[in-house]
């Protein structure tokens, strides 16, 4: 019998997914939203602009600027996938499944040499097991540590998505701004230096348009804050880890 080193310890299970809610509206549906609250918001902006400064609730600024809330829906559009993150994490615990499967499968096959095997061959095989077993070891574990960071982003990113399209819905583009469709609006602003009535309906108009861009800015500013948090996280496990540890899990294709 050899006294070589003998074979590792079986390869620990690959761990099992975490909880990811990935509940919220599917892409489409988030960006149509997101597309609706932005046309209702570009257009009455536009005409907010005319209003007197006295009239307003919040000074004129980039917050009040129709391009930023169009930049903000183009914006939306490079928040990640959450499913596609969900589904990245799970093809890589399956691949590590696989090494696993395969290291152990390796193992029984040469378990029953190791009691009638013996001398210097029998030890470089041992040795060269055992280096096997080592580098199955560590790629299990990065193929886990790196399905976790993608977990994690899918999380964010989907509570991200929730929040945003809360945002775009606060606009709630079915109900007009301040109760005026943007042909009454000009037709108040057509006459705020002759008509003392209208600076009621039309500061009312505006408190209304600004909350409601407020709310939506805010969401999308916090989602994409997330979204290039998530990025940065993935792309800093990946070069940590070499790359895409997917490219190098999984056996030749035949």
């Amino acid at each position: 019998m050899s006294s070589g080193v003998r074979p590792e310890r079986p390869l620990r299970l690959a761990p099992a997914p975490g909880p990811v809610d990935l509940a919220g509206p599917d892409r489409a549906t988030l960006l149509t939203t997101v597309d609706a609250a932005v046309g209702v918001l570009a257009t009455h902006l536009a005409r907010w602009s005319a209003l007197p400064p006295r009239w307003r609730g919040v000074p004129a600024g980039p917050d009040t600027d129709p391009a930023t809330v169009r930049r903000a829906g183009a914006e939306a559009r490079e928040l990640p996938h959450p499913a596609a993150l969900a589904a990245q994490a799970e093809a890589l615990r399956e691949a590590a499944t696989l090494v696993r499967r395969q290291h152990v499968d390796t193992a029984e096959d040469l378990g029953p040499l190791w009691d009638t095997w013996a001398g210097p061959s029998a030890d470089a095989v041992q040795k060269r097991v055992s280096a096997l077993a080592r580098s199955a070891h560590g790629l299990v574990g990065e193929l886990g540590d790196t399905a976790d960071v993608f977990e994690v982003a899918a999380a964010h990113t989907a509570a991200a998505v929730r929040d945003l399209a809360g945002g775009a819905a606060a606009v709630r583009p079915a109900d007009p701004v301040g109760g005026l469709l943007p042909a009454q609006v000009d037709a108040l602003l057509a006459r705020v230096r002759t008509d003392p009535t209208v600076e009621a309906p039309l500061r009312a108009w505006a408190a209304d348009l600004e909350e409601r861009t407020r709310l939506f800015l805010a969401a999308a500013s916090r989602s994409r804050a997330v979204g290039l948090e998530a990025g940065a996280r993935i792309r800093e496990r990946l070069a940590a880890g070499g790359g895409d540890p997917l490219s190098r899990s999984l056996p030749p294709s035949p």
